[in-house]
């Protein structure tokens, strides 16, 4: 059984927030320090956790971790875009300094932002202030969809420039 704690009360500001990774200790600190601010918050430790967390419970925003073990975490993006009434849910990626894929896989997967480990109290509030402010919200899907269309865009030329006759 899951159950979403903490003393938010859906005032603006206050959001219920999905914590997914699999450290239990780096969700805890994170969870601490939301409840702290007023937000709800749950935790999973596993993508198959998520995805059921997700599918029963809206939530303003999700922190997904890519050590989960059993689900590739960027199949959980997909996953969770793909249900109904989810398919806006502002995911951010919680990515290793030294994951040189990561950031551009995570937009390409949904992610509207990126909290890159090591990261304190400040840079978790920070980007709990960015994904909840509808403004930003906006102005970073437009972003992602368009780094998203420029991707495509490269991946067709290259399918193109291999498949035309060389001269």
């Amino acid at each position: 059984m899951v159950t979403i704690q903490g003393t938010g009360t859906g005032v603006a500001g206050m959001a219920t927030i999905l914590l997914v990774d699999g450290d239990s200790v780096e969700r805890r600190i994170m969870r601490m320090t939301l409840d702290l601010d007023g937000h709800r918050a749950a935790e999973a430790g596993t993508g198959r956790e998520a995805l059921e967390i997700i599918a029963k419970y809206p939530v303003d925003l999700m922190f997904l971790g890519t050590s989960l073990g059993d689900v590739d975490s960027y199949a959980v993006m997909t996953r969770t875009r793909a249900l109904p009434g989810r398919e806006h849910t502002p995911i951010v990626a919680i990515l290793d300094g030294d994951d040189e894929k990561g950031p551009v896989e995570s937009f390409i997967a949904g992610a509207i932002d990126l909290l890159i480990r090591p990261f304190g109290a400040h840079d978790l509030r920070e980007v709990v202030l960015r994904a909840t402010s509808s403004g930003e919200v906006d102005r970073r899907r437009v972003l992602v969809g368009r780094q998203l269309e420029a991707f495509k865009t490269a991946q067709r030329l290259q399918e193109q420039a291999r498949s035309s006759p060389q001269t």
